[in-house]
């Protein structure tokens, strides 16, 4: 395999899509063996074999108790315990605590056996892994790959998805922030360096939703504010479309297939495929058979139909955007670009109202919402391969950046010196202007209302220039006065007041 053939992979807690990136730049998202380009990230295991994504999916019904899904949100290492014990008594597949964090027991013929959530992620890898042998018809023993995770993951989260893909046959490039690698899709930020932008990234999966904040200045990104909830995601959808299916069968059939385990997971299955194709056709038809008392189920749902039954949600689905907004301290009409990613967005009325909120932004929509991340991903990975050889060790490829939460505007003598909001710190700025008093008071204001104040207090006798060099850093706002014609210094730190 050529070492300009890289990819991109997003593993989410539904589904897992993966891109290639070949040597003339070109990126495709690639198919699995059944023809999908998304797999959905179900891991199905018994004492014969593992089985990953349609097939996995497709066994739920008969075997719940050892098919695994959502697994991403077990990759998070820093569950809090509140979380943890939700976990153990919601989920479908019996959760455990081993050695400070979950785990899957599963009850095989032979015995029960524990299974890791990073053993559970690195399949669903592997899975990937195939697809890309597959597309490369390449000998090479390895592939190399940057793969995406959450914003909120930390960093020994970002290590377990690391070893989880390293484990399944990956060279991983790097570990990448999904918000981050949105704007490489559709090309923002790659040709041309944007200056002065603001980017929402609204990302709807199947059990949470995202809503991140990027500002990008002279070609560099960075994240400005971030929201995540599980109280809304597309599981919402797929609950009140299978509520209104429940109605029709008791309607119809006088049976309450919500009462019986295996008839639930038959409907779950049925309606999960009707949203996905309710997301691009005009109807779907439902078959199931022998869903209740041997009892065959058939309706047909518009998407007219589904989009009144969706409709209260709509406003639900916006509340991160408003979080999100509020902690950047930003309005919709300071978004120039959003970004949607995640399978519900192909939804058309979904994808307007969203829209909606933004009259003045483009919304770019040529590429699938759930294709984005892995594409962006791709293009990423793209990049490194360019300056790198994929098969050395990369220099680190994650640094952190701070950056200024509020803008400082600092008042000089009369003269004032302005630090802009997600200003890359430590930054330096200086200013030249004159003064005749022993003690000089220099007060800054920060935010947008200019509320909060500090002051620094400069004993610099003189009655020339003084040359005033203001920095800024993590923790602390530093002033250093320089006489120019004696050149005496002196130096003071603000301090709130």
């Amino acid at each position: 395999m050529s070492r300009s053939i890289v990819f991109g992979i997003h593993v989410g807690n539904s589904t897992a899509s993966i891109a290639i990136s070949k040597e003339e730049g070109k990126v495709d998202v690639l198919a699995n063996e059944a023809g999908d380009r998304i797999t959905p990230a179900v891991v199905s295991i018994t004492d014969e074999e593992t089985v990953v994504g349609n097939a996995a999916k497709t066994g739920f019904i008969s075997k719940q108790a050892n098919t695994i899904t959502f697994n991403n949100r077990l990759m998070n290492l820093s569950l809090d315990e509140t979380e943890k014990c939700s976990f153990i008594e919601t989920n479908k597949v019996k959760t455990i605590e081993d050695g400070g964090h979950l785990a899957y027991e599963l009850p095989l013929e032979t015995k029960k056996k524990i299974y890791s959530p990073q053993f559970i992620e690195s399949n669903i890898y592997k899975t990937l892994y195939g697809i890309a042998k597959r597309a490369t018809h390449s000998e090479d023993t390895k592939c190399s790959c940057v793969v995406t995770v959450p914003e909120f993951f930390d960093d020994p989260s970002r290590e377990s998805v690391r070893n989880a893909a390293i484990q399944a046959g990956w060279n991983v490039l790097q570990v990448v922030n999904a918000p981050s690698v949105t704007p490489f899709t559709y090309g923002i930020n790659v040709t041309e360096p944007l200056n002065d932008t603001y980017i929402l990234v609204y990302r709807l999966g199947g059990i949470s939703c995202d809503a991140t904040v990027l500002y990008v200045n002279s070609g560099l990104v960075s994240i400005v504010a971030s929201e995540h909830t599980k109280a809304i995601g597309g599981y919402k959808l797929i609950e009140t479309l299978k509520a209104h299916l429940i109605e029709e069968v008791k309607r119809k059939h006088r049976s309450n297939p919500s009462e019986n385990a295996r008839a639930s997971a038959k409907l779950q299955r049925a309606t999960e495929d009707a949203v996905h194709l309710l997301s691009t056709l005009k109807t779907a038809n439902i078959f199931i058979e022998s869903l209740t008392d041997g009892v065959d189920f058939a309706a047909m749902v518009s998407q007219a139909r589904f989009e009144s039954l969706i409709a209260h949600l709509l406003s639900d689905f916006a509340l991160p955007i408003e979080v999100v907004l509020k902690k950047a301290n930003l309005k919709s009409s300071d978004i120039k670009k959003v970004l949607l990613c995640g399978g519900p967005l192909k939804i058309p009325k979904l994808k307007h109202y969203i829209g909606n909120l933004f009259p003045h932004a483009d919304i770019p929509n040529s590429i699938s919402p759930d294709e984005v991340l892995a594409y962006g991903a791709a293009v990423q990975a793209s990049f490194l391969a360019k300056y790198w050889n994929a098969n050395d060790d990369l220099p680190e490829p994650t640094t952190e950046v701070h950056t200024l939460n509020e803008s400082i505007t600092i008042d000089c003598c009369g003269e004032t010196v302005s630090f802009d909001q997600n200003e890359i710190l430590p930054t330096t700025k200086s200013i030249t202007t004159s003064a005749n008093v022993d003690n000089i008071t220099l007060i800054a204001t920060s935010g947008n209302n200019k509320i909060d104040k500090s002051e620094a207090h400069i004993n610099l006798k003189t009655e020339g220039e003084i040359t005033f060099t203001l920095t800024a850093s993590v923790d602390q706002l530093h002033v250093e006065a320089k006489d120019i014609d004696t050149e005496l210094k002196s130096t003071a730190i603000f301090v709130a007041v």
